[in-house]
């Protein structure tokens, strides 16, 4: 999971912090599942949805660090052999109220339990899936809920957007706050901006709201996804992001060139590179989303520099960093790239 998780919070006086944290108790609101937060003068109490009674205090949103899972919230709970518990995962995606949890096979015969158990030590969560991997040519999760309810759709709140997904549909990365926080902090006025993999469009919406670009177009081939794109637009209130359906190899050459391309699908976006290379002014930036082994990062950066040469321009790596291990010898990594001219 991410360090922190953005949440509605009830913010109280410190000297009446304890008082107000049993009675959101006793309401069946707190997140235990977060560390309540403390600023100068006050306390920020984490809540899973609005009390009915705040008790005249202020609600709003905030960050909070997640509380880590302990045995006696969550191994504990699970109702499992003995054997097995040293098996149980200690970490897991949360997007909206809905956790999605890998398992191994050995535990797969108590996903229900173990989902159950996950409900009571984070109350937030109305959905536990079990995540069987990537499917499709949309590479979404194949998710199957194991407690709580059956809907996938939820809505996620990052650095106050309010985003629908539905993470059984679409391709969503929660542990990218951080990243399309950073990519938005870059933006220029007045840039052109082509997110190539938009999903219900976290990086597009993001750019809109937090720099002044001249456009956004968000491109995905995902139908269920654009839909959710555009009732994000709506939702955020941005008038600059364009929502675009179709095939981003296609879609790209209809649109004006860019000076800024986002290609996070981290799976095959690498097949990609040569269109958004086509399409990107001088002095323009890539930020490319690649899965591989962690040794290979190397060769694959030494690829890109090769494969632009052969279409005769000039790149620069600005940047590469190692986002989240993926499998034991493999991670997703964000590359910056700079097209300098012709080479």
């Amino acid at each position: 999971m991410d360090n922190t998780v953005r949440s509605l919070c009830v913010k109280v006086p410190k000297g009446d912090g304890e008082f107000i944290r049993k009675k959101l108790i006793e309401s069946g609101v707190l997140d235990t599942g977060l560390k309540i937060s403390r600023t100068e003068g006050s306390v920020l109490i984490p809540v899973i949805r609005e009390p009915d009674d705040i008790f005249g205090y202020e609600l709003s949103e905030d960050e909070f660090e997640e509380r880590k899972l302990t045995e006696s919230d969550y191994k504990l709970m699970a109702d499992i052999p003995e054997g097995l518990r040293d098996l149980l995962p200690t970490s897991f995606d949360i997007i909206g109220d809905i956790g999605i949890v890998k398992l191994p096979d050995d535990l797969l015969p108590f996903s229900t339990k173990i989902g159950e158990a996950m409900r009571k030590a984070f109350p937030r969560l109305r959905v536990v899936a079990l995540d069987r991997g990537v499917k499709g040519e949309f590479r979404v999760r194949d998710l199957e809920p194991i407690a709580g309810g059956r809907s996938m759709e939820t809505v996620h709140q990052e650095y106050g957007l309010r985003l629908t997904v539905d993470p059984s549909k679409m391709y969503f990365n929660p542990r990218l706050a951080n990243e399309r926080k950073r990519i938005s902090s870059l933006v220029s006025p007045g840039e052109v901006v082509v997110d190539m993999f938009t999903g219900a469009g976290p990086f597009a919406i993001m750019i809109s709201k937090n720099a002044r670009p001249a456009a956004v177009f968000a491109i995905d081939i995902n139908h269920d996804a654009v839909e959710c794109l555009r009732r994000n637009i709506v939702a955020n209130k941005v008038t600059n992001v364009v929502p675009i359906e179709g095939d981003s190899r296609q879609m790209i050459f209809e649109i004006p060139c860019a000076d800024r391309i986002i290609m996070n699908l981290p799976h095959s976006a690498r097949e990609f590179f040569a269109d958004a290379l086509t399409r990107l002014n001088f002095g323009g930036t890539i930020h490319l989303y690649h899965i591989c082994d962690k040794n290979d990062i190397g060769e694959v950066l030494e690829q890109l520099l090769f494969e632009s040469r052969g279409m005769g321009v000039s790149v620069e790596i600005l940047r590469r960093e190692e986002l989240k291990t993926y499998s034991p010898t493999s991670s997703v990594f964000s590359i910056d790239l700079r097209l300098l001219g012709w080479a």
